[in-house]
């Protein structure tokens, strides 16, 4: 009896060790400002989202737009007042920018003079990773080194098809 707990007990624990978690590559190791966004940081995450990548990137304004986004899970902070937001993706996109008309967002390319954005500009969106809800998003600048989150590993890019288009998540 006791040579068949030992034995289940052994495989338990390999179980366990062999179930990877799909959202290790992806979480945030250490606190690092944005480029380019002055007050905004990025810090490592508290939970394990319960919701996918891909579900979060196709509720986010502009999602299939451009070819290539950045993704990592954590959390966003606010230097300029000191709050933190939950758990979430945070989608790192070149040449996604955003002006706001009355409100609402307005593509620069609606604006006459062709499209104002380069590769270097940045656009940084979260969705909440428990809830699913779309947290917001603001500009950053990215630096001539290049930056993307420091991450924990190297996760397999997929890609993602929406409405507007197929991008592939890095």
């Amino acid at each position: 009896m006791r040579a068949l707990t030992v034995g289940m007990l052994v495989v338990a624990v390999l179980a366990a060790c062999s179930g990877q978690d799909p959202s290790a590559p992806y979480r945030l190791t250490g606190a690092e400002p944005v480029p380019g966004s002055f007050d905004w940081w990025l810090l490592p995450p508290e939970d394990d989202p319960e919701i996918s990548v891909a579900d979060a990137f196709g509720r986010l304004p502009g999602a299939g737009e451009e070819p290539a986004s950045f993704v990592a899970l954590g959390r966003v902070r606010n230097e300029l007042d000191g709050s933190v937001g939950p758990t979430a993706w945070l989608f790192v996109t070149p040449h996604l920018c955003f002006a706001t008309a009355k409100g609402d967002l307005v593509s620069p390319g609606r604006f006459g003079d062709g499209d104002a954005c380069t590769d270097d500009n940045l656009y940084v969106q979260g969705v909440d990773a428990r809830t699913g809800e779309v947290l917001g998003g603001f500009t950053a600048f990215d630096t001539v080194e290049g930056w993307t989150p420091a991450r924990a590993g190297a996760p397999a890019p997929i890609e993602v098809r929406t409405q507007a288009g197929t991008t592939r998540l890095h």
